[in-house]
């Protein structure tokens, strides 16, 4: 079924077949990340439609990948908000003093250039879960997220609330623009307790799902470190789980039988040698051929030092799996 949008059926539930994406696939360990950036800030490539739609499908010419997924960033949302994020040196967010820059129109224009483009590939859309952006606005990049918990803990949830809607605002312009997934980073919530997301963010994931799902297109919802939290985001009801890699895919099938998983390659095994990365990617994809539907993709982004012949090389191997 090369070239009908292999993902996205998958993730429709229509498709048992081999397909394979990586999260942060658009990113700088590409060869041509650096001269495409052309010494201009990350923020000014996000409001460059050109730029957005050279980067999001630079991964096509290393690597047989099904998706394509758009070059922008979770925190977009914090610019309509009245905040300035700044990437250089670790991330800060700060009260904007100046014009506010608008990244969502580029952002659409891009998305509607790489459609015409590369129709027969899955567009994948980026965002936030609210958890996790909210952690950038108070915790700045930093882990554990003491001040974020703080103000959630403290029944502060107005600025949540409308974080939430932003980011919803901001799924809705990417699937206007015509994306065919949307993919929920809620990375962080792995660092929450059973008791802490059930008393303070439950209630806000699950209204913040539902209009997620209200766009139209099935959503892939990623969290890292949570296995403790598995069952209560299967309540969630996304359309696929995308695990990291300290489960193995069996045992999320144990606890959801009727699941689509995406996953799940640890990226930090991405230096080791071939023969190790083809059995690794056979394993999984041995375990993938018992649900309902497998996406294949790391268990996180890739990392900055990655090779890309060895993304290349997995992704060979899937596609190559006999099923």
């Amino acid at each position: 079924m090369k070239g009908n949008k292999r993902v996205l059926e998958i993730a429709r539930g229509n498709l048992q077949e081999n397909a394979v994406w990586f999260m942060r696939q658009a990113g700088r360990y590409l060869p041509d990340y650096d001269s495409l950036k052309g010494g201009r800030t990350f923020l000014d490539m996000l409001g460059d439609p050109i730029t957005i739609s050279r980067v999001s499908s630079l991964p096509l010419k290393y690597m047989d990948v099904d998706a394509i997924v758009i070059f922008t960033d979770i925190l977009v949302p914090l610019t309509r908000m009245g905040y300035v994020v700044n990437y250089d040196d670790g991330i800060t967010v700060t009260k904007r003093k100046g014009e506010e820059v608008d990244y969502y129109q580029p952002l659409a224009d891009a998305i509607r250039k790489i459609k015409e483009e590369h129709g027969d590939k899955t567009l994948v859309g980026v965002v936030g879960g609210p958890f996790t952006t909210l952690s950038y606005l108070y915790d700045q990049g930093g882990t554990g997220y003491h001040l974020t918990k703080e103000v959630l803990a403290s029944g502060h949830r107005t600025i949540l609330k409308k974080l939430t809607d932003e980011i919803v605002d901001f799924a809705k312009l990417q699937a206007g623009a015509g994306v065919d997934v949307i993919q929920v980073f809620d990375s962080w919530l792995g660092w929450v307790s059973d008791t802490f997301y059930s008393n303070h963010l439950e209630q806000n994931e699950s209204y913040f799902m539902e209009k997620i799902k209200d766009l139209g297109k099935p959503v892939i919802f990623f969290s890292e470190g949570s296995s403790h939290l598995y069952r209560k985001f299967i309540a969630l009801r996304p359309d696929v789980y995308s695990i990291d890699w300290r489960m193995n895919l069996r045992g999320f099938g144990e606890l959801c039988t009727d699941c689509i998983l995406q996953g799940n390659l640890d990226p930090h095994i991405l230096g080791a040698d071939d023969s190790y990365l083809k059995k690794e990617t056979e394993r999984i994809m041995d375990e993938g051929k018992g649900l309902r539907g497998h996406i294949f993709n790391l268990g996180h982004g890739v990392p900055p030092w990655a090779d890309w012949k060895k993304l290349a090389l997995i992704a060979g191997e899937v596609h190559s799996y006999d099923r």
